[in-house]
């Protein structure tokens, strides 16, 4: 019998070695390149990869490129199963990293969990990067934010009462407002902006049949959420027309001039779909944006103090 190439390597320890470096490479592996990496001979490979053949099938690939024979590990069912691939999952991961803010401490732990174990099923070729899913990515440093802790519950079953077009009682206590009022109400959708979280839906009559006005609340404001058997036959759900801000009214346009110091600030991001902005001579530049909320508007101009306001509206 002729002597094994690296006598200190067992059987075991080499089908494992082979194994792996299948799983983690994903190409083709040529037999006597794969002899010189697991320190073997040709004919101790083709016994391993019989023993592996006979534990995944047809996933694993064999096949001849002109004299040379070579074995690839395909993707594995639990990959197909999920639907997923590697770049998807990373999506998932950001798009966790991104909400993160908006979720309770044990949520965004349930999450976090299920993206290690997805990343972990899909045992492909991909699964050697499965570390890009596992950390994060993103991170942010928010000042003044909510905590939605004590939140969730509301928006849980505003999230149901959507699904299912079941109309609720809204206990709601606005902030210029002593006591909390009670609301008729069809929720639509939730809606983040400038890190806060809000419902936006219809306000319906006290029986429940008649569609009244378009209404959004803050969630944090949102003392109780009451679903009922009441069910609406419309589309809650409100449509901001690629306009600047929460609907509120039809959209209308406005014309802002910026100076020099706002200016960078104002056109380095997208305030409305179809923004316009033209720059001046001194550094400054007039910004052409609609609206459906105009209050929130002229809140946001006049924000920038001296900075900036308002030549024109229609």
């Amino acid at each position: 019998m002729p002597k094994a190439i690296n006598p200190d390597s067992s059987p075991g320890s080499k089908l494992i070695r082979l194994f792996i470096k299948l799983m983690l490479e994903g190409k083709k592996h040529y037999q006597s390149d794969l002899a010189m990496d697991i320190e073997c001979s040709p004919q101790t490979i083709i016994r391993l990869i019989a023993e592996i053949e006979a534990v995944i099938g047809s996933s694993l690939e064999v096949g001849n490129v002109g004299k040379r024979k070579y074995y690839q590990l395909k993707s594995l069912s639990a990959r197909r199963t999920l639907g997923l691939d590697f770049e998807e999952l990373r999506y998932l991961s950001l798009c966790h990293d991104f909400a993160a803010q908006h979720l309770p401490q044990h949520i965004s732990a349930r999450v976090e969990k299920t993206i290690f174990s997805l990343s972990a099923l899909m045992a492909d070729p991909d699964f050697a990067r499965r570390e890009e899913t596992q950390t994060q990515q993103v991170s942010f440093s928010p000042k003044g934010y909510i905590d939605y802790e004590k939140h969730f519950s509301s928006i849980e079953k505003l999230i149901d009462a959507a699904h299912n077009k079941l109309a609720c009682l809204i206990e709601y206590k606005s902030s210029f407002r002593k006591d909390s009022k009670i609301y008729y109400y069809a929720p639509g959708k939730i809606v983040s902006m400038n890190s806060a979280l809000y419902v936006q839906g219809y306000k319906l009559s006290k029986d429940f049949t008649e569609q009244l006005r378009a209404t959004t609340f803050a969630i944090h404001r949102i003392q109780e959420v009451t679903k009922t058997d009441k069910h609406f036959k419309f589309d809650a759900s409100i449509d901001d027309e690629g306009c600047f801000g929460m609907k509120w009214h039809e959209p209308r346009t406005f014309r802002i001039q910026f100076d020099e110091k706002a200016a960078d600030y104002v056109r380095e991001r997208i305030w409305c779909d179809n923004q316009k902005i033209e720059e001046l001579e001194d550094g400054g530049i007039v910004l052409k944006v609609n609206t459906v909320s105009e209050p929130e508007l002229m809140s946001w101009v006049r924000s920038f103090g001296d900075n900036a306001h308002i030549i024109s509206f229609k």
